[in-house]
C-alpha cells in the first residue's frame, strides 16, 4: 500500500501521452543519459499450465521497442523460469492485490535471482502504484461511469480487506468479490461489472456472460498507460 497518500495528488494530474516525462517511482536511482535502461523482470500470474494471454505478449513486444533493453517474463503458474539476465534487473510484479503471491512468491523470486548473481531491485506490486489506479479512475470516467462496479477475485481477509476498503473509497466505487457478484447484481440491477484483472481469466470469462466489461488490458487507455509507466522506469 505504498504511496497511498499520493493518490489524490496524481489523480488531478492526467497520465501523459507517449513522450512526456513520467516518474512512477521517484526514489529509484535514475540512470545517466548515456546509461542503458535496466532489464525488466516482469512477473504475471498466468493461466493454468503457465499460459500467457496474447495481450500480455503484445504489451511486452511494444515495451521492448520503447525501452531498447532486455525484458523477461516470469509466470507464476509455469514450471520453467527465465534464464539469468546479465543486466541490472528491476523486478516488476504485474499483480494487483496484496495476496500470498506478493507476500511470499515475490521475495522468493528476488532471492533466487540474487543467488544466481543478478543485481536486483524489486518494485512494489502494480496494485500499489498510485499512477496505476489513476489510469483505472480515468477509465471509469469514460466507461459506464454511473453503473460500473469493480469486481475482483476473492481474497483472504486481513490486509486485503484494508486495501480494498481504502481503494473503494479512493475510486468512489464499490469493490465486490466475484463470489458476491450475483447477490450484488440482484440487489442493484443495471450494475455493470468491470473485472479488475489485467488479462482474460476465469473471472473475466464468467463476468462476460453477465455483460461485463472486458479485462483491463483490452481498454486502450489502460494498455497504453501501462506501457508508458513501464517504459518510464530507469
Amino acid at each position: 500500500m505504498a504511496a497511498w497518500h499520493d493518490l489524490d495528488r496524481v489523480r488531478s494530474s492526467p497520465i501523459s501521452s507517449v513522450g512526456m516525462p513520467i516518474d512512477p517511482w521517484p526514489l529509484i536511482r535514475k540512470r545517466t543519459s548515456m546509461a542503458r535502461a535496466n532489464a525488466l523482470h516482469l512477473v504475471v500470474h498466468g493461466r493454468s499450465g503457465g499460459a500467457v494471454p496474447a495481450c500480455i505478449h503484445s504489451l511486452i513486444s511494444e515495451l521492448r521497442e520503447r525501452r531498447q533493453a532486455p525484458i523477461q517474463l516470469e509466470t507464476l503458474t509455469a514450471d520453467s523460469i527465465p534464464p539469468k539476465s546479465v543486466e541490472p534487473v528491476l523486478l516488476v510484479p504485474l499483480l494487483l492485490w496484496p495476496g500470498a503471491h506478493v507476500r511470499q512468491d515475490l521475495p522468493a523470486i528476488r532471492r533466487r535471482l540474487r543467488l544466481a548473481g543478478n543485481d536486483v531491485t524489486m518494485l512494489p506490486f502494480l496494485g500499489a502504484w498510485p499512477l496505476w489506479w489513476q489510469l483505472v479512475a480515468s477509465l471509469l470516467d469514460v466507461t459506464a461511469a454511473q453503473t460500473a462496479v469493480l469486481v475482483h477475485h476473492p481474497l483472504r481477509s486481513g490486509v486485503a480487506d484494508r486495501f480494498l476498503a481504502h481503494l473503494s473509497n479512493r475510486l468512489e466505487r464499490p469493490l465486490i468479490a466475484l463470489d458476491r457478484w450475483a447477490a450484488y447484481q440482484n440487489a442493484h440491477p443495471g450494475s455493470v461489472p468491470l473485472p479488475i484483472a489485467l488479462a482474460p481469466n476465469r473471472m473475466t470469462e464468467a463476468l462476460s456472460e453477465a455483460d461485463g466489461l472486458p479485462p483491463l488490458l483490452d481498454h486502450s487507455l489502460i494498455r497504453q498507460g501501462l506501457i508508458d509507466l513501464l517504459a518510464a522506469l530507469p
